[in-house]
């Protein structure tokens, strides 16, 4: 990700800043994407993989990147 647009994005919801999500915590969580244990803030259930997302680690909040793109909506990200 572009380094200048990291440092300008945040949460939706808590406005907090958000760094690149390491390959261990991806890891953990697609583990758990392939036992379906993973739902979205709005409770749908997360079927796909992910390669790489968004970190808040103050409320521990992962959001999406998908195709280059952050998926910054509070209730599809995912609660951890």
């Amino acid at each position: 990700m572009n380094p200048e647009l990291l440092e300008i994005l945040v949460c939706p919801k808590s406005k907090q800043k958000l760094q690149m999500a390491d390959a261990a915590l991806l890891a953990k969580i697609n583990k758990r994407i392939q036992e379906k244990k993973v739902k979205n803030i709005g409770s749908e259930p997360v079927e796909s993989e992910i390669d790489a997302g968004l970190f808040e680690p103050k409320n521990k909040v992962l959001y999406i990147i998908k195709e280059g793109i952050p998926q910054l909506i509070y209730e599809n990200g995912i609660q951890l």
